[in-house]
């Protein structure tokens, strides 16, 4: 598949824009990690406090535009389906390749670890000593390697495309529920995603911020497996069609946005929020407020559609 389409275009610029500040990060970080001392007065010291101070603001913006250009992937994706013989949705232009669930992957664990060191950011910059300089630039070693590994999926994975050869559309790939976790996903979701949610409401309630932020991981990926086998059959009023992509799309309302912020926005703030307790030893309790009020929101869009249907229809599927 051509790169010159726009959409893929677009998104190309984007990994440049954000590998060319990594890089950068990724050289200031060096010295940081070997060099901070913001007790010194040094000459020395003054010059890497600024160019922290440059590297915070690069960062800042490039994990930011991150979080919005997951939603554009995924809707280039969809657009992009129209291209490719027996693609439904993203979901075939996804399994068009052996590299396409890699770079779905790879992508979500870069969104999360954004969200993550935009916050340990937030509050490094609230305080005047800084202390957890050393902290959030030991972290961009790390996501410089992810972010790598993610651009060379999409490169590998749309350059691989050829839009001569037929995909599976969105019934088939997800239908085939042959392998042992996919099988456990589809018959345990909805008491997994039950579990998950008392879970985070009992460390929220017992104000164990580092158990609540261990439990939103559980809760995203309990919440991905509710949403496919549980919720989405109702939302398309079809048992078979089982696909999280479809939902994005205008015939359903562009429900899957609200359903994907709602459940990013609740787990990232939690995940985030147990991360800086274990940094800080402070919990943040606005965020972490503002994560159990998503992931309630995201609880009653799951409950919302099935209850629909059973109202109208007075059966479930």
């Amino acid at each position: 598949m051509s790169f010159l389409i726009p959409d893929i275009f677009v998104q190309m610029i984007l990994y440049a824009v954000l590998t060319f500040f990594l890089c950068i990060s990724l050289f200031v970080s060096s010295r940081v990690i070997f060099h901070w001392d913001f007790s010194n007065t040094s000459e020395k010291q003054y010059l890497l406090e600024k160019q922290t101070y440059l590297v915070s603001v690069l960062m800042k913006y490039a994990f930011a535009i991150n979080i919005p250009a997951f939603l554009i992937f995924i809707y280039s994706n969809d657009k992009l389906s129209a291209y490719l013989t027996g693609a439904m949705c993203a979901a075939g232009v996804l399994n068009a390749t052996v590299y396409g669930k890699y770079l779905i992957i790879f992508k979500i664990i870069n969104l999360y670890l954004s969200a993550v060191w935009l916050t340990v950011n937030h509050f490094d910059t609230r305080l005047e000593t800084m202390p957890y300089t050393t902290v959030k630039f030991r972290m961009i070693p790390m996501l410089f390697a992810t972010f790598c590994m993610e651009g060379t999926l999409f490169i590998m994975h749309f350059a691989s495309i050829d839009p001569a050869v037929p995909v599976s559309c969105c019934n088939v790939i997800f239908a085939e529920d042959t392998s042992v976790l996919r099988m456990f996903f589809s018959e345990h979701a909805v008491s997994l995603f039950a579990a998950a949610f008392i879970l985070t409401s009992a460390a929220f309630l017992l104000k164990r911020p580092v158990l609540y932020g261990a439990a939103n991981i559980l809760y995203a990926a309990a919440g991905i497996a509710v949403l496919i086998y549980g919720v989405s059959p109702y939302i398309y009023e079809l048992p078979t069609h089982k696909c999280p992509f479809c939902i994005l799309q205008s015939g359903y309302g562009y429900a899957g946005y609200w359903f994907y912020i709602a459940l990013f926005g609740g787990t990232a703030s939690g995940i985030s929020a147990g991360v800086q307790t274990c940094i800080s030893g402070k919990a943040p309790k606005r965020m972490i407020t503002v994560s159990m009020v998503c992931n309630c929101a995201y609880l009653l869009l799951c409950a919302w559609y099935p209850a629909s249907y059973y109202l109208t229809n007075g059966t479930w599927l």
